[in-house]
């Protein structure tokens, strides 16, 4: 039992570096502009500290990009700015205000936590890419560091490779434990078997081997009882004559 825990454990960690790995891949080698996505969720870092204190500079966020959803005010989103400033640019501000386009969509007025005025131009729907749902500045500070190809290789990518190579490694050593463990607990029940066959065969030949000595003496005994006749039925001898 406690080889198949320890199995699935190394499973779970190795799809967990695996996740990680390209979720860090992901977020340091999308172009500028873009965000990428995993399952529905966007990962980048902000560039700026207008949304200080809350979004502290070059902290690591997540976007959830459903845009099934209803923002709201006070969400903070990322969307495509058509500020002129920002050419279509990302940008991760807070909603101050909504209002209704033409064709009932929404447009939502934002403004960055820590600017003194909203954003010149507002955000229609189909800009927004979706809300931030978590914030970090510490991995922030890591995906800043690890941007330098010169670090990322040795620190990042060698120890992973090393390390999954480790953990599948284990995997199969645990795995083929295992199975050896199965193979031998099924040839100790095959040997098991073939013991108790050989035992019933010879039971049952004793059991052959003592019928056949009773029936042996059974026709001794037969045979034995005409010899033991004949002198009683023998005639008699005339006796002489007086």
């Amino acid at each position: 039992m406690m080889k198949h825990v320890l199995r699935v454990i190394n499973v779970l960690a190795t799809v967990v570096i695996l996740v990680a790995f390209v979720v860090l891949l992901r977020t340091v080698f999308t172009p500028a502009g873009e965000i990428p996505t995993i399952m529905g969720y966007g990962f980048m870092r902000t560039l700026t500290g207008s949304m200080e204190p809350a979004i502290p500079v070059h902290s690591f966020i997540v976007v959830d990009t459903d845009n099934s959803q209803v923002y709201q005010v006070g969400d903070i989103i990322t969307f495509h700015s058509s500020d002129d400033a920002l050419e279509g640019s990302l940008n991760t501000h807070r909603i101050v205000s909504v209002e209704a386009a033409s064709d009932g969509s929404p447009v939502y007025h934002t403004k960055g936590d820590a600017n003194p005025v909203e954003d010149a131009a507002p955000v229609p729907a189909a800009d927004v890419v979706g809300r931030v749902v978590f914030v970090s500045a510490g991995l922030g500070v890591v995906v800043s560091l690890l941007t330098n190809p010169l670090l990322f290789f040795p620190l990042i990518v060698v120890p992973l490779i090393v390390l999954l190579v480790l953990e599948i490694r284990h995997m199969v050593k645990a795995t083929q434990d295992v199975a050896r463990a199965e193979d031998e607990a099924a040839l100790r029940a095959a040997v098991e078997q073939i013991r108790e066959k050989r035992r019933r065969e010879q039971e049952e030949q004793d059991d052959t081997g003592d019928e056949d000595d009773a029936d042996n003496r059974v026709e001794h005994g037969a045979e034995a009882e005409p010899s033991s006749g004949s002198d009683s039925s023998a005639p008699d001898e005339p006796s002489p004559l007086a």
